[in-house]
């Protein structure tokens, strides 16, 4: 009989933990307390295809500085306490399916307690068997659920009999301006930007962390929150369990937050902001088709109110969306059947009183009604996107008037007029710029155009205000700073942006009979003076304020005092008057 002879256990090598990790089907991560790397095993560096020679001591984003952001932005949240999961990436296999590269991340803590750096852990989630790939792929981008996902889990929530108890809260995310990022720096930067805003939304909600017990690794997809990307820049999101309405509102505003924080991709910092619509879903929810109209109605409410803005759904809110399709219905009209005329109001020198400038208004010249108020129709305009359309119309037929002017009245009438130009044409700069080349190439001398802009153009995306200021420039159009006083950063849109002229809102022209209202004004003033601006002071009424701003040194003013807005050919006669009677005088 044959025994086995007794042997040794045998001894590990020295360096066993390193093959062990090495062999591990996880990719491993070190990361020390500035998010330099420390090590990394094989799995890892294949994944995100770094090299090993120049790992050590370099920052993800290093490596990567567009594709790199979703991990940075994982990274730092380890970094600041948190144990979080998100998509880092999206590969295909040899076949061309996608697979997710889902990146967990936790903070290494040393005995005394104090964060020392973060390790992080990769796995891939494949993508969906052919027959439920339509339904369950995830977005090709961003790695997050598609738009089938979402109205499927729409559908779960509906048929659950939730609604007849605590309802199941969704939301609409829209972002802001989103195609003037990609048309000012480029579809690689868009991408990276998108990502990160994936990457947020994940762990800033209730997703399942790859560190996470047991039991939450067990739990059904319905127990987690949904996020999805539902169009270009458009993401729609899903609670997981009830919640109050107060705290539905609490988080729509930290969607925005989310947003609104800043954006690094590669060497650009990005500012960008967004509109929330959401509900929570009741009886009278039937279908995801009546869930989808609700939020879409709410979200356009929300864009209503401004940038940064969240509104719930009521039923009030889709009569209300009825009565604005239909003015829009009319709108588009407007611009197909040419109903919209310029008006100008005159802008005097206070030296001279001759007419130096003017101001472009738009007016909306309604088949039945008349002129309509800019207050009724302007925010639909804005709103709708037709505000783009209808201010390159705008720019040529001030082109177009000024031609006019100048072969029946001489050069010598008129010295400028300033075009308004809206938030959301300075935020979508392509149409505008392009108007404008268009312009320059025909010869017109485009410093005689002021692009008239609000503080808030400025501040919606700060690197991309600077980027357009430089093309206006170069183009030798002047730009005025509107409403000036107004906003609350008014000082730092001067200190950033060059401008030729500020405005001074009514509102402080109004004032100027009482000490307070004085004192503001002459402030302005001074302020102007620091930074080589030109002065236009608003809603002049009476020969008390005119006279105290010229005796203050202001340089120009408009109001009623002097003439109210008139159209082209009544404002040719009246800017020729001026100037007899001025030169009469001399």
């Amino acid at each position: 009989m044959i025994t086995s002879a007794s042997r040794e256990p045998e001894a590990l090598p020295s360096d066993w933990v390193r093959h062990f990790v090495d062999e591990i089907p996880l990719g491993i991560a070190v990361f020390d307390h500035e998010l330099r790397y420390i090590a990394a095993n094989p799995r890892w560096i294949s994944a995100f295809h770094l090299a090993v020679a120049a790992l050590a001591g370099r920052r993800h984003d290093e490596h990567d500085p567009l594709g790199g952001s979703g991990l940075a932005e994982l990274l730092q949240r380890a970094l600041s306490g948190d144990t979080v999961e998100g998509c880092a990436g999206i590969e295909n296999d040899g076949a061309g399916r996608p697979h997710q590269l889902v990146v967990g991340v936790r903070p290494r803590v040393a005995p005394d307690g104090a964060i020392i750096g973060v390790v992080a852990a990769l796995h891939e989630t494949a993508s969906a068997d052919a027959e439920h790939q339509a339904e369950d792929a995830p977005d090709p981008l961003t790695g997050i659920a598609g738009r089938s996902s979402f109205l499927a889990r729409i559908r779960a929530a509906l048929e659950s009999g939730e609604n007849a108890n605590r309802g199941t809260a969704m939301f609409l995310l829209d972002i802001d301006n989103f195609k003037g990022v990609n048309d000012l720096y480029g579809a690689r930067v868009g991408d990276a930007v998108l990502k990160t805003i994936a990457t947020r939304l994940v762990t800033g909600t209730r997703s399942r962390a790859l560190f996470a017990t047991a039991p939450e690794i067990s739990r059904s997809p319905t127990d987690s929150d949904l996020i999805a990307r539902l169009g270009a820049d458009e993401f729609g999101i899903i609670l997981a369990s009830g919640a109050s309405a107060a705290d539905v509102e609490t988080f729509a505003r930290r969607l925005l937050q989310m947003i609104s924080a800043p954006i690094l991709a590669g060497d650009q910092r990005i500012r960008l902001t967004g509109n929330v619509g959401y509900l929570i879903t009741g009886p009278a929810d039937r279908t995801e088709n009546d869930v989808l109209r609700d939020l879409d109605v709410a979200l356009q409410e929300a864009k209503i109110r401004g940038p940064n803005s969240a509104k719930i759904w009521e039923p009030a809110l889709t009569s209300a969306m009825g009565r604005r399709l239909g003015m829009l219905d009319q709108l588009h009209r407007a611009v197909d059947e040419g109903e919209f005329v310029l008006h100008y109001q005159p802008i005097l020198s206070l030296k001279d009183g001759r007419v130096a400038g003017a101001e472009a208004l738009l007016r909306w010249n309604h088949p039945s009604d008349g002129l309509v108020p800019p207050a009724v129709f302007l925010p639909l305009l804005e709103e709708s996107g037709l505000i783009v359309p209808v201010g390159c119309w705008v720019i040529r037929d001030v082109v177009r008037q000024m031609q006019v002017w100048h072969m029946l009245y001489g050069r010598a009438m008129i010295d400028w007029v300033s075009v308004n130009v809206s938030p959301r044409q300075f935020n979508d700069p392509t149409p505008l710029l392009a108007t404008l080349g268009e312009i320059n190439e025909g010869g017109f001398p485009l410093d005689r155009l002021k692009m008239e802009l609000t503080e808030s153009a400025f501040m919606r995306n700060p690197e991309m205000a600077r980027g357009v200021l430089g093309e206006l420039r170069e183009l030798g159009i002047r730009v005025a700073l509107d409403d000036f006083g107004t906003g609350y950063s008014a000082l730092g849109a001067l200190r950033q942006y060059t401008v030729d002229t500020i405005k001074i809102d009514c509102d402080f022209t109004a004032r100027l009979d009482t000490a307070d209202g004085k004192g503001l004004v002459l402030a302005l003033l001074k302020i102007a003076r620091i930074y080589g601006a030109d002065v236009v002071a608003e809603g002049v009424e009476t020969v008390l304020q005119r006279d105290t701003l010229r005796e203050a040194g202001c340089g120009f003013a408009q109001g009623f005092l002097f003439a109210k807005p008139m159209d082209g050919r009544f404002f040719g006669a009246y800017a020729l008057t001026h100037l007899v009677e001025g030169a009469s005088t001399d």
